[in-house]
This record gives C-alpha cells, structure tokens and sequence, in this order.
C-alpha cells in the first residue's frame, strides 16, 4: 500500500531515472512500481539488523542511511553510506543470506521497499540488470574490503585523519557536517578517542571545532598523518 499519495506512476518515474533500473523493460519497471512500499524513517531508526533475515531490498528516495558493520566486542563502524536513488539490502536477497551489516538512517530519510520475491524476479528476468548489479556489488565490496584493510593498519588518528579528508572533499560548504558520535561510529573508535584527537588537532591550529562543524585549515597535516608521515 503506497503512502503520501505518491502513485505507481511517480515511483515509476524516479526508479526509471536511476541508472541501474534505466535499462529495465516497461514490464519490470511497471512490476516495481507496483510492489514498492513507501517507507519514511526518521534519523536514527534501525532499519535492519547485521543478521535479520533479507526480506527486501531498499532505494533512498531521500535522505541518507549508513551501513553498519557490528564487531563482536560491541563496537560500530560506518563502511558505507547511501544517498538518493542507491540500491542496498540487495547482497542477501541474491545470495540467500541473512544481513551482513546494520541499517541506520543518519537523516530523515524515505525509501522505497522492494519485496525480495520481486527482485529476485526481475533479476531472473532481466540478465543486464543482474550484470549490472553484480558490477556494482563487486565495487562496493572491493571498496569496502580496501576501507577495512586500510584501517586495520592504521593507528586512531591516521583513521580520523582518513576520514576527515575523505569528508571534506564531500563537502559543498567548504566544511564537515558531522557530529564526535559519528566520527566514532565512521572509523571503530571510542567517542573520546576522538575527541582527545581533535583537541589536538585544534590546538596545533589544523582545524576549527563547533556545533557538529568541522573546518580544517591545514590539509597537509592530515595528508601526512594519513601516509604516517608524522611522528
């Protein structure tokens, strides 16, 4: 059941923009349109946990939802973010599997869910779609699998530092939108880890701090920090 009046024919549209579904045949675009349920999130909400069962896939409509690998000692670590028209949830469903990751909407978001049934139909049906989506799911992976080995060898402020420069060449207002939690969250470590870091950073003149804002004035610095150029 579609909620806020949005119709079959505007969800249609708005998949039928997205790269990955342009190619589909007017069938299996008229079938999503169809099985898609509007879902509104608010920022925080859970979507999935690492090993639900994979009921559906997911398309950001609006907003922005992180992906979230849980360790087995409890700590989070961000290693993917979805914005508008990505895809996710989709690994499982094609694989058979249980979730390999949390779901967590960083926004207020809202999605459009594909029931599994549906999309594993149109991948039986669609051979270009299921290319195209095996090269997108390689690439994520292989993205992922580099961000978790770089961290793995990097000391907590090489982490930050990776990060921060990473965001900063996301920005579009010249600085970071972030808050010390997700900065925790982003790179597996402890709110004070970062915290102590950013004190540092502050008081060596790299970078301004305030309200969930981050400015950095320095950007070799933290290039050299992130090759472990600096003692």
């Amino acid at each position: 059941m579609k909620s806020n009046g949005e119709s079959n024919l505007e969800i249609l549209n708005f998949i039928s923009e997205i790269p990955l579904f342009s190619d589909l045949s007017e069938g299996s675009l008229a079938l999503l349109a169809r099985a898609c349920r509007i879902k509104p999130v608010d920022k925080g909400e859970i979507l999935f946990f690492q090993s639900d069962p994979s009921d559906a896939a997911y398309i950001v409509r609006d907003g922005d939802i992180s992906i979230v690998l849980n360790s087995s000692d409890g700590r989070d670590m961000v290693i993917n973010e979805m914005h508008g028209g990505a895809l996710f949830g989709e690994l499982g469903i094609v694989t058979k599997k249980n979730r390999s990751t949390s779901a967590i909407a960083r926004t207020k978001s809202e999605l459009y869910v594909i029931p599994s049934q549906t999309f594993l139909k149109i991948v039986d049906t669609e051979p270009n779609f299921a290319l195209r989506l095996l090269e997108i799911t390689a690439a994520r992976l292989q993205m992922s699998g580099k961000r978790e080995g770089a961290l793995a060898f990097m000391d907590a402020q090489a982490r930050l530092a990776r990060l921060l420069l990473e965001l900063e060449d996301q920005a579009e207002k010249g600085y970071v939108t972030i808050s010390q939690d997700e900065l925790a969250h982003r790179t597996g470590l402890i709110r004070q880890t970062v915290a102590k870091a950013l004190g540092k950073w502050r008081r060596a003149g790299w970078l301004i701090t305030g309200r969930g804002r981050i400015l950095i004035l320095n950007r070799k610095a933290f290039e050299d920090l992130e090759s472990n150029l600096l003692v």
